[in-house]
Formats: structure tokens, C-alpha cells, sequence
């Protein structure tokens, strides 16, 4: 029996060592001053690729990215349009909902910078008739298109244009594009 005890006895010691000696290394891991190259302090990665497009040269779908969004009461419009784009070579941004308060009957192109040739060649793949509207609330990343019920189809339209004036433009890059 008294061996037994012994043995229990020095079992305990070692877990009790143990223990300490577990304590001792967290509480020294946890206090610890921070290294001098945390990842923090690395460059941070760009979220956005930065394109040019001299004067007089096109610009090209796979240049451009747009957001579409659903201005109207048919579910998946925005996603459908958006497919149908990117079919085009047009680069994807976001789908939503438009502003509850924004009544749109077939189609609008949105942009924040006045006579911007990349909403131009958006509004073109919806016919001649849609006209770029100037905005200061910008919906998504790229050009914003607003799509309502009465929208059916994209129309024939040509995939690049000409700039008048030197163009440059930053396109938001995928989470996937940044990481690799």
C-alpha cells in the first residue's frame, strides 16, 4: 500500500509541475512585446488594378466592371443582367437591390464621372436609347446599372469604344485576385 501511495504521490508532483510550469510559459506568451514585423506592418495588398487607356484607343468590355442592381420586382433580375454582361466580357461587381425609394420601368446606366465612356459602352448593350444618367451616390464598385421590370434583354452592341481622352480608371479587384 505504501508503494502505491508514493507512486500517487509523485504522479501528482509531475501534473502539479506541470501545471506550473504551463502557467508560467502563457502568462509569458501572453505579455510578451510584440515583434518588430507583425503582419500588420506589411504593405497592405491593392484592392484595385490600375488600368489606362491612351486617347484615341478603345476601351474594351474586359476593361470595364459593373454592378447591377434591381430597381423593379422580379427576383434574380439583377443577377440575370449582371450574367449577361459578363457573357459580354464585362467584369462582375455587385448585385442588390436598388434604393427602395428609385422607380425604374426597363433600364438606367449610372456613373459618378460625367461623359464617362466606360457607362457609355455599358448603356450601349441596352440599346441607343439609354442614356447615362451623373450620380454622386455610387452603388457598387464600376458602373452602376439599374434594371426594372419592364427590362427584357441585352441589345446588339459593340463589345469596345473609342476614348477621346487619355483614361485612367482603377478596377476592383476580386478577394481571390488580391489574395493570389
Amino acid at each position: 500500500m505504501a508503494r502505491r501511495a508514493i507512486t500517487s504521490a509523485l504522479t501528482m508532483l509531475a501534473l502539479i509541475g506541470l501545471l506550473v510550469l504551463g502557467a508560467v510559459w502563457g502568462w509569458n506568451s501572453l505579455f510578451a512585446p510584440l515583434p518588430e514585423d507583425v503582419v500588420g506592418a506589411e504593405e497592405p495588398a491593392p484592392t484595385c488594378d490600375t488600368q489606362r487607356v491612351a486617347a484615341g484607343e478603345r476601351l474594351r468590355t474586359d476593361q470595364v466592371q459593373v454592378s447591377v442592381f434591381n430597381g423593379g420586382s422580379r427576383s434574380g433580375l439583377a443577377g440575370q443582367t449582371l450574367d449577361a454582361l459578363v457573357e459580354r466580357g464585362f467584369l462582375p461587381g455587385d448585385i442588390g437591390n436598388a434604393p427602395s425609394d428609385l422607380e425604374v420601368r426597363k433600364v438606367q446606366v449610372w456613373s459618378t464621372v460625367k461623359d464617362d465612356p466606360m457607362a457609355r459602352l455599358v448603356a450601349r448593350q441596352f440599346g441607343r436609347s439609354v442614356k447615362v444618367r451623373f450620380s454622386d451616390e455610387d452603388l457598387g464598385p464600376g458602373v452602376d446599372v439599374v434594371v426594372g421590370d419592364r427590362y427584357r434583354n441585352l441589345s446588339r452592341a459593340p463589345r469596345t469604344i473609342r476614348v477621346e481622352e487619355p483614361l485612367e480608371f482603377c478596377v476592383s479587384m476580386l478577394p481571390s485576385d488580391v489574395a493570389g
